[in-house]
């Protein structure tokens, strides 16, 4: 199975039988370990009226390949296990299903190897990421201790979760602490309904300056 470092953008894209199907756009990246799930194919070409050699295959959006339907890859080419036919039943690539969030794969010492080796990969710019969308709402996302917790606009991190606070009534969350850091200067309590996203490993939050500067200060054990 081909690895994160086989992978370049631009690369042409071909079918099991031959033909042309596009460039390679991207890959898509699991959260945990930066693992590849899947390539993203650009059919631009074909969008534009060109057709493959045997009539063309009338696609309206780029496509996403499962990372086992990838035969090959290389610096020159990507090379798909599936016929040009069957790729036209390849799942769509929307904006609405994918994000690059950058502040997933900051330098962490504390990183597993592969996942550093991944991280130095990707920040050399020879290929374009993305992972999928994953906003679950509290009483489905498994907030764990050290999760970062990051405001929207601006683009900056508050801190990292310290614990979940329940509700006595429902147990389900109903506000995170957070520990102090660069931006927060005491541990806060963070209720659910400033969260935007509970996503793999990070928390997106909307909150104005002055909504954070009255977070309540954590004072428990």
């Amino acid at each position: 199975m081909a690895e994160l470092t086989d992978f370049r953008t631009d690369v042409d894209v071909f079918s099991s039988d031959g033909h042309k199907l596009g460039n390679l756009k991207g890959v898509v990246l699991r959260r945990a370990d930066l693992r590849v799930t899947a390539a993203i194919v650009d059919i631009g070409f074909l969008r534009s009226g060109r057709h493959l050699w045997e009539g063309g295959l009338g696609l309206d959006y780029d496509r996403v390949v499962p990372i086992g339907e990838v035969r090959s890859a290389g610096e020159d080419k990507v090379v798909l296990s599936v016929t040009a036919e069957q790729f036209k039943e390849a799942a769509e690539y929307t904006h609405e299903s994918f994000e690059s969030p950058p502040e997933l794969i900051e330098h962490d010492p504390n990183l597993p190897d592969q996942v550093l080796a991944a991280v130095e990969h990707l920040s050399s710019g020879a290929l374009n990421w993305m992972v999928e969308k994953q906003n679950r709402a509290a009483t489905e996302a498994d907030i764990e201790e050290g999760t970062g917790v990051w405001r929207k606009e601006p683009h900056e991190k508050l801190g990292e979760v310290d614990r979940v606070l329940l509700d006595e009534m429902t147990v389900q969350a109903k506000a995170i602490v957070i520990r102090r850091g660069f931006i927060l200067k005491r541990d806060v309590v963070l209720p659910i309904r400033f969260v935007s996203e509970f996503l793999d490993i990070a928390i997106h939050v909307d909150m104005s300056d002055e909504e954070i500067e009255h977070l309540r200060e954590f004072t428990g054990p």
